[in-house]
């Protein structure tokens, strides 16, 4: 297998941590996931320009759909069968799930989330810049009212008192319940050995990645 890896910014040290040397490793910005259609038109602009693998690894889920559609006349594509990244940090979608069905309202955190400013805190001293303070604090007031509680996702990656404490300050901010939950690098693990079971979206040269494989 001559492969590469393609991935959003947020699992960048995941995956470095366990990439080994002959495999390339290209990162994407966290932004682009607040545009799909956009996630997937980079996506594909850089499948139908490599010419130097006959592998590509994703280091995304379905993600809002922007994977959807991916294809191919050379290359296998390889993307793990979850909705977003959050279960590639817990090492699976059936963990992910039982999660979900305990406290659907909740803000997950990692290092690779935390770096990129993908949470209630940093997105309010964001908006401070340019909204003022109380109009930044209504909109994260309002964004995150559902919420319930904040969980970080410890990977081993990072200095993890560290981002236990931000994670919890980030709880705290938003007046929920905290909790540090073990992560994993299993599922990232597979899809860099290529061993991609039902855990995986595998579409073949010639064929598209269907929305249909997710489910």
């Amino acid at each position: 297998m001559n492969a590469k890896v393609f991935a959003c910014s947020t699992l960048a040290d995941e995956i470095q941590k366990i990439l080994p040397s002959n495999i390339e490793l290209e990162l994407l910005p966290y932004a682009l996931h607040r545009e799909p259609q956009k996630l997937q038109f980079e996506l594909q602009q850089r499948i139908d320009t490599d010419t130097e693998h006959d592998t590509l690894l994703f280091g995304y889920g379905l993600c809002s759909y922007g994977v959807v559609n991916l294809h191919s006349l050379r290359h296998t594509l390889v993307i793990p069968r979850v909705h977003d990244c959050i279960s590639i940090l817990m090492g699976s979608r059936e963990i992910y799930n039982r999660e979900f069905e305990k406290c659907p309202g909740t803000i997950y955190l990692s290092k690779g989330w935390i770096d990129q400013g993908a949470e209630p805190l940093a997105e309010f001293k964001r908006h401070t810049e340019t909204y003022g303070e109380e109009n930044s604090q209504w909109m994260i007031d309002t964004q995150y009212s559902n919420y319930k509680r904040v969980v970080f996702i410890d990977t081993g990656v990072g200095n993890t008192d560290e981002l236990v404490k931000y994670s919890g300050k980030v709880a705290k901010y938003i007046k929920v319940d905290y909790q540090v939950q073990k992560g994993s690098l299993h599922m990232i693990e597979k899809l860099i050995q290529g061993d991609w079971d039902v855990e995986f979206v595998v579409t073949p040269p010639g064929r598209m990645v269907m929305q249909r494989n997710f489910l």
